[in-house]
């Protein structure tokens, strides 16, 4: 082959892979792409604005830690959306809307009772939860627990408009939820109610967004329903099961460090934890949007019975390709990239090193690289029906968790410990991948 030959065939090699990349991540799912990624952004936002309102000392620490177990709680409730969304588009493109609003109005009052008893839960565990954390008072539990109890309902008005593709208006409520979150806290906060308001602004939000989506489809909440003989609501749970379990234990693995360390450590070194994981989780948030796309299209090909690693391998690449980046810029520019999250304590965050002699920030980076690419392969695994990847994540836990508590002395120990565990877990779900055939009938 000659030398233009090869430059030929290397160019189209590129190309293609080019043209694969690109429908893998552009497509009919980039409208909630960019939402999500809007979402995200101003969720960011909020904790960084709460660091600049919080400012009496330790205060930032427990509303991190609140938030920390808010995210690990309510992250499970996604999977409602997940079983919701598939069984309304199921029957919207048959059109069966009597089974639409049968499986609604069971969900929705199911829902109800669900984050009862979340309130009622909350409230038992306020105060021996607010001695364990060392938190000011067990009041922040029990608003901590409406924000869990109103995340598990909006769930359901989420489910139905991506389950009829109202993906603008899916969209356009997840920004919203976003950006009424920072205004009700800013809000709140400058009313005088400090770690209360910054807690509380996700309830009032989520409020707001759910009677507004309801109100607008009165329709399918309100009113008489027949009777459907051909379908049971009851048969769409065996669907949230392993969902629920994969959301919540990835959201464990990356959250759950922040309440360890505001446990065992002093309120001096959680605030500056907390600070150094705004920087860190953000790794782990930003390629969101290629598992959105990624998810629906693996699924789709294994229906067809056509290979999925390439699929895969493409979407790994682009993962890998954010969050290098990422995690290279704070390993260049620490103090800039600790001052962006932390303000004026992003020195003290900057000036913390580790193993390698690598600084807190990029550490954080490191740790949240393994878990953004070992997310991605848990919804690889999901996509094609797999469950068996599911007690490996939840050894991780418990070793992870374990091995916090045993060995980390320093705040760079923790994550150690997480980076160790992070990357058990990955070389573990890709086994699995190059052991179970990619599609039906591949060997």
């Amino acid at each position: 082959m000659t030398a233009d030959q090869a430059e030929v065939s290397r160019n189209k090699l590129l190309n293609r892979i080019y043209k694969d990349l690109k429908q893998s991540i552009i497509g009919a799912f980039g409208v909630m792409m960019i939402a999500v990624t809007a979402a995200g952004v101003l969720n960011y936002a909020f904790n960084i604005v709460m660091t600049r309102f919080l400012g009496k000392a330790g205060a930032f620490g427990e509303f991190y830690a609140l938030s920390a177990i808010f995210l690990i709680v309510s992250v499970g409730a996604g999977a409602f959306q997940t079983v919701i969304t598939k069984y309304v588009a199921g029957f919207t493109t048959t059109g069966e809307t009597d089974k639409i609003v049968v499986l609604i109005r069971f969900f929705s009052r199911w829902f109800i009772y669900i984050s009862a008893g979340i309130m009622v839960a909350s409230t038992a565990v306020a105060i021996p939860l607010a001695k364990g954390l060392k938190l000011e008072s067990p009041l922040y539990v029990v608003i901590l627990g409406s924000a869990i109890a109103v995340s598990v309902y909006i769930t359901l008005p989420y489910g139905i408009l991506q389950g009829m593709e109202r993906f603008v208006f899916l969209g356009g409520a997840t920004v919203l939820t976003a950006i009424l979150r920072i205004l009700f806290g800013i809000l709140f906060v400058l009313a005088g109610t400090g770690v209360y308001g910054a807690i509380g602004a996700a309830t009032a939000a989520g409020i707001v967004v759910t009677v507004t989506i309801v109100a607008a489809n009165t329709n399918l909440f309100f009113g008489k329903t027949s009777e459907v003989a051909d379908f049971s609501p009851v048969t769409a749970v065996k669907y949230f099961l392993p969902v629920a379990a994969t959301m919540f234990l990835i959201l464990f693995l990356t959250q759950i460090d922040a309440v360890i360390v505001k446990a065992i450590f002093s309120s001096k070194d959680a605030d500056i934890y907390s600070y150094a994981a705004l920087a860190g989780k953000a790794v782990f948030f930003f390629p969101d949007g290629i598992s959105i796309v990624m998810f629906p299209r693996v699924s789709a090909l294994k229906a067809q019975g056509k290979s999925t690693r390439r699929m895969l391998y493409l979407s790994m690449a682009a993962v890998l390709l954010i969050v290098s980046a990422v995690t290279l810029f704070y390993h260049f520019f620490p103090v800039l990239s600790a001052r962006f999250f932390a303000g004026s304590r992003g020195v003290a965050v900057a000036n913390i090193h580790g193993f390698l002699n690598l600084r807190l920030i990029v550490l954080f980076g490191l740790v949240m690289s393994v878990y953004a690419v070992l997310k991605l392969i848990t919804l690889f695994h999901l996509a094609l029906e797999r469950t068996s990847f599911i007690f490996f994540l939840i050894a991780g836990a418990i070793v992870q968790s374990l091995g916090i508590l045993l060995f980390a002395k320093r705040l760079p120990d923790v994550l150690l410990v997480m980076l160790c565990a992070g990357c058990a877990l990955l070389v573990s779900n890709l086994l699995l991948v190059f052991r179970e055939p990619s599609h039906w009938g591949e060997t």
